[in-house]
Order: C-alpha cells, then structure tokens, then sequence
C-alpha cells in the first residue's frame, strides 16, 4: 500500500502513546509493529492499546475504510498477548466483529485469532454464539478451533454444525481431528465431503477420515 501523510500521522500519534506507556515497564517500544514482533510482555500498554481501538476512528486522520481496517488490525494484533487476558479486551473484540460496516475478511480473522489466544472457559457461551453466526464467515474460523480446543461435545457439535459451510469449511473438518477424544459416529458426517469441489475440503476430509474411530 503506498504510505499518505495520514498513515504515517496516525502511527505517530499511536506510537508516542505506546512509547510513553512501555518507559513504565523499561522498553523502548514505540510502535505497533514493535509490540506485534517482540517475545516481551508490556502489561502497561494494553490498556493503550484498549482505549485506541475505542476511540480509533475519533483520534485519526485516516478515512479510507481499508486504510481504517488496517491500522485496527494492527492494533488488534497488538492485543493479541497473554497481558490482555481478563481485560475488557475480550469482551470490546467481540463487539469490533460487528462494527458496520462490516470489516474486510483480513480484520474479521485478525480478531477471530486474537480471541481464540485471549478467551477463557467462562467466555464458552459468547463464543460459541459468535462461531455459529454465519454473517461473519471465514472470520469466525479460529473460534471453531477454540471450541474444539476446550473438549466439549457442545463445542464439538457446533463444529460440525458449521462445515456446511463453505466458508468455513477445510478448517472446520481440520479441527475437527483435534478433538480429544475423538468420539464414534462422526465418519457419515465428513465422508460427504471426500468428493467436495474444493480441494482443500477434500484433503482435510481425508486427513480427518484417517483419525476418526470405525
């Protein structure tokens, strides 16, 4: 993307609030980018970075929708660390999903990741409302897998409720192996789609074939 004034004003802007906040933790951090690749916690600019995805659309000079998306899901990454647990990050990315209009597929999987690493158990019932709402298609992916990962036959079922569709479908089946233990009577359900017209579908089908008990 070619980088306006805007973008480059609007990182300015971000990047001396994270600045400020990381000095409290010792680091030198002044920039999303720094906190997406760093292996360092900063406990104190979580709250930053909470207030800005708030407040973004308020606090930027950008307008393009897709300049918007993207500067939200760097911030969207940024909050994707261990420190944002059990903060009101959580509860703000499910809303984002809904923000109209709706975002592009790349921030709708960016906050559908960020909250399979920050959701625990006692959000089971948000989540699960949030991976069987169609309207948000292929974002909604890393919630199935959240699902399975918490061993549920409820999160198991709503799985295998969702691989009819399309946009969510490869994944779906893929993560459907992981289920431990993986219970008897689900082969009618993935041989369907062996002969699929994606090809991806067809792989994860087979793959997920090999590991489900007779």
């Amino acid at each position: 993307m070619a980088v306006t004034p805007e973008w480059t004003r609007s990182h300015e802007l971000i990047g001396k609030d994270i600045a400020k906040a990381a000095k409290k933790d010792g680091l030198q951090f002044s920039s999303i980018t720094d906190l997406v690749n760093t292996t360092q916690r900063y406990p104190s600019v979580v709250p930053v970075l909470i207030d800005w995805l708030q407040h973004l659309d308020e606090r930027v000079p950008l307008t393009d929708p897709k300049d918007l998306g993207r500067f939200r899901s760097g911030i969207i990454r940024a909050l994707t660390t261990i420190d944002a647990m059990g903060t009101e990050a959580v509860p703000l990315l499910m809303d984002e999903y809904y923000r109209q209009p709706q975002m592009s597929p790349g921030t709708l999987f960016a906050i559908g990741n960020a909250l399979r690493y920050l959701a625990v158990p006692t959000d089971h019932d948000r989540i699960a409302t949030l991976a069987a709402d169609r309207t948000l298609g292929s974002g909604r992916a890393a919630l199935l897998e959240w699902l399975i990962e918490q061993g549920t036959d409820d999160g198991l079922r709503i799985v295998l409720d969702q691989i009819d569709d399309p946009s969510v479908r490869a994944l779906g089946i893929k993560y459907i192996r992981q289920f431990t233990p993986l219970p008897t009577g689900l082969r009618p359900a993935i041989e369907r789609y062996v002969g699929d017209s994606d090809r991806e579908v067809r792989k994860q089908a087979k793959a997920t074939l090999k590991k489900l008990p007779q």
